[in-house]
């Protein structure tokens, strides 16, 4: 059996590409006030494939944590996209008197216990 000296050599290292775990972490966090808490489940999809992207570099496989660290960015761009129409869609409501609407809900069924 013959011993080749070349085969346990280190194969070209590339760059660790980045995983956007802070972007992913920050869609997680303001998810939290998006509506019906879609961000936030969207941030902690792109948590884990920020993850994944570490792992499967530190196995040496550099394309699939590329394709990791990519959809883990688009994750969290779609997150911030619907936290930012979730935020309009809470302003508009609150300049156009959706606050009271709320509150006169609020109160009929309080009412409506009460009795």
């Amino acid at each position: 059996m013959e011993f080749n000296q070349f085969e346990n050599q280190p194969q070209e290292m590339r760059e660790k590409p980045n995983n956007y775990m802070g972007l992913s972490i920050t869609a997680t966090v303001l998810g939290m006030c998006s509506i019906w808490c879609i961000g936030l489940v969207l941030g902690i999809i792109a948590i884990v494939m920020s993850s994944q992207s570490t792992s499967k570099y530190n196995t040496g496989d550099y394309d699939a944590a590329v394709k990791s660290a990519k959809n883990a960015k688009m994750l969290a761009l779609v997150a911030f996209g619907i936290i930012l129409i979730s935020w309009i869609y809470i302003a508009y409501s609150l300049v156009t008197g959706g606050v009271d609407a709320i509150y006169e809900a609020f109160m009929q069924g309080y009412n409506s216990a009460q009795k």
